[in-house]
């Protein structure tokens, strides 16, 4: 079965998603469509390159994974394929590759997509229009050869925003709020560990009320309802959070909002 993942900034309203999975299963066949999510924050790569590390790297191998943010074909942005870990990423070479794979050890390899051409004389819908044609090609072949030429590197180079050391404060971001409104932050625990090493320990001020100074297991591990804490997410980041509540909501938390971190 040849397996085809999505993850785009379209939302649920409208009808792209139906009408590129009808392309889809008319096309291939044997396919297993699988949302990863349709609600990346808007022409968001940063969003997107979060989701896409940590949802899509350990699927099987040959799946194709079709991401479309930002995706507009031009003179600057162009369409590529990258392959890694023996899946195949279709996507615009407009930053977000570079932040997928900005972390991965492994040889990636990388295609610009020549030999594809669009069927129609508009172009407001990449993965209609050139996307779900790549997909086609790599599912029967599973070659690139056919769709481009390799080349060796992206063209666009867009970096992730990396947490910094001033005297006894680390400077973190938000990177990421999920449905719950839990944050998550740009340090790993094995960076923050490293980090801690030689020290007493940490604390965070939420707000007057709201200390944080050591990382829990669990979100139950705090006392009551509301209560601040840190834990370590799924994805290895620091993640920050309220028990049974938003903490984004309620602490006026957003996507790039500072954190800082006291050494002690």
């Amino acid at each position: 079965m040849q397996i085809i993942t999505l993850t785009t900034d379209w939302g649920n309203k409208d009808f792209f998603n139906g009408m590129v999975k009808g392309h889809l299963y008319s096309s291939i066949e044997n396919v297993n469509i699988v949302d990863i999510t349709h609600e990346i924050r808007k022409f968001d790569t940063l969003d997107a390159a979060f989701v896409v590390k940590n949802a899509c790297l350990k699927f099987p191998k040959n799946t194709i994974h079709i991401i479309d943010v930002n995706s507009f074909e031009s003179c600057q942005y162009a369409f590529i394929v990258v392959k890694a870990r023996d899946q195949f990423f279709i996507c615009t070479d407009n930053g977000l590759p570079s932040l997928i794979f900005e972390d991965i050890e492994e040889e990636i390899e990388i295609y610009n997509t020549e030999h594809i051409y669009s069927d129609g004389n508009f172009y407001t819908f990449a993965v209609w229009d050139n996307f779900c044609k790549i997909a086609q090609i790599i599912s029967n072949t599973h070659s690139l050869e056919t769709i481009g030429t390799r080349i060796d590197k992206f063209a666009v180079e867009q970096h992730s925003f990396k947490h910094y050391i001033d005297g006894d404060t680390l400077f973190c971001k938000v990177i990421h709020i999920d449905d719950y409104g839990n944050a998550y932050l740009n340090i790993t625990q094995k960076k923050f560990d490293e980090i801690l090493q030689g020290r007493k320990g940490f604390s965070i001020s939420i707000d007057r009320n709201m200390v944080i100074s050591k990382i829990v297991q669990s979100y139950q591990e705090t006392k009551n309802k509301g209560d601040a804490l840190l834990t370590i997410s799924s994805t290895g980041n620091l993640e920050l959070a309220l028990r049974e509540s938003n903490f984004s909501r309620l602490l006026g938390i957003e996507i790039n909002s500072t954190i800082k971190i006291n050494l002690i």
